[in-house]
């Protein structure tokens, strides 16, 4: 996925006023960013900006299953189901 299509994403996120799906979005731009700015700066390639996505997606899904279950919500329950999917 381009970096722009990150951001054109998280533009619509914003304009729709769906504050969940902007900060989620707004993580993988940020995730991307950095990796761009340890390695190449300018033009990020798209697979550098897939390797970040994946690490968010592989931190979040390690963060989920840390949890222990009563202290999960069953929104992120259902969260958990749909990322094992």
């Amino acid at each position: 996925m381009k970096l722009k299509e990150l951001q054109d994403a998280m533009i619509a996120a914003m304009k729709a006023k769906d504050k969940f799906r902007k900060d989620a979005i707004s993580a993988l731009v940020s995730a991307v960013k950095k990796k761009g700015i340890d390695n190449c700066r300018d033009n990020i390639p798209d697979e550098m900006a897939n390797e970040a996505i994946l690490k968010e997606i592989k931190s979040v899904k390690e963060q989920i299953d840390t949890c222990a279950p009563q202290t999960v919500p069953s929104c992120w329950k259902n969260i958990k189901n749909a990322m094992r999917s």
